[in-house]
């Protein structure tokens, strides 16, 4: 025996391996646009845009007037078709899909202006999707739970839509997505030319929307109002994105650009 030596010591016992653990992945993006360009026409609008909105998140799109905002917001929604690029949803390339497949998919689209069924009766606009989808049973709950958003409709409830003002159509239509909320909701100048109490109920029931898991990616003249809501912004100028990122980081450039 080696005096020092332990040689009747058992020897250490060998931990067994577990399985290699995966590295972490970041989620995928619910809306993603890589490298899009797009064009009216012979007039190019758009210029190798690229960013995501990722899941229960809301983007605040900024920049001037003409810069492009709007023309992302409808290739987004399929209502421009790219000319080159692509577009995906969840996963999915839907970059040559119809708007009404990318609505079906889960985007919903509130622009500027009136986009309401005219003929229809206030509760009918806002019954309509619910039975679709759910039944009558369920339609009652909706009601109310849009009613409660904009009082104001509730006066309403049986005058057809196209008679309404400008910005009641616009409540109209943002109770329509509360009643059924889409997976994304693309707003478009939705508070432009409304009086300030309407664009709080606006801004509000935007709030509200995005707190019960919906994405938004939001075209706003009011900067101040999109930065309250948004987590990220994109600038964008001249059909470009020229800076984006956390809200934080960019609240001070966000008013830089000329225009705003």
């Amino acid at each position: 025996m080696i005096p020092g030596r332990p040689d009747d010591a058992a020897p250490s016992p060998v931990e067994p391996r577990g399985p290699a653990e995966e590295p972490a992945h970041a989620p995928e993006p619910l809306l993603e646009l890589e490298n899009v360009h797009a064009a009216y026409g012979r007039f190019r609008a758009l210029f190798g845009v690229s960013f995501s909105v990722q899941r229960r998140s809301v983007v605040a799109l900024l920049g001037p007037n003409g810069a492009g905002k709007s023309t992302v917001a409808r290739v987004a929604t399929g209502l421009v078709p790219v000319t080159s690029g692509q577009v995906r949803f969840d996963g999915r390339d839907v970059t040559d899909l119809r708007t009404d497949r990318r609505t079906r998919l889960g985007i919903s689209y509130a622009p500027e202006g009136r986009s309401v069924f005219a003929t229809l009766t206030v509760e009918e606009n806002l019954a309509l999707p619910v039975r679709r989808e759910h039944g009558r049973a369920a339609t009652a709950a909706a009601l109310e739970k849009a009613y409660h958003a904009f009082p104001q409709l509730a006066s309403h409830r049986h005058q057809r839509a196209g008679t309404l003002s400008g910005g009641e159509q616009r409540m109209l239509s943002l109770a329509s997505v509360l009643v059924e909320p889409p997976q994304l909701l693309v707003v478009d100048e939705l508070s432009l030319g409304l009086a300030p109490v309407v664009i709080d109920a606006v801004f509000h029931t935007l709030a509200e929307i995005r707190d019960a898991g919906t994405s938004l990616l939001i075209v706003e003249q009011h900067v101040d109002r999109a930065l309250s809501l948004a987590d990220h912004v994109v600038l964008l100028n001249k059909g470009e994105v020229v800076r984006q990122g956390p809200v934080e980081e960019l609240r001070a450039h966000a008013t830089s650009l000329p225009g705003l």
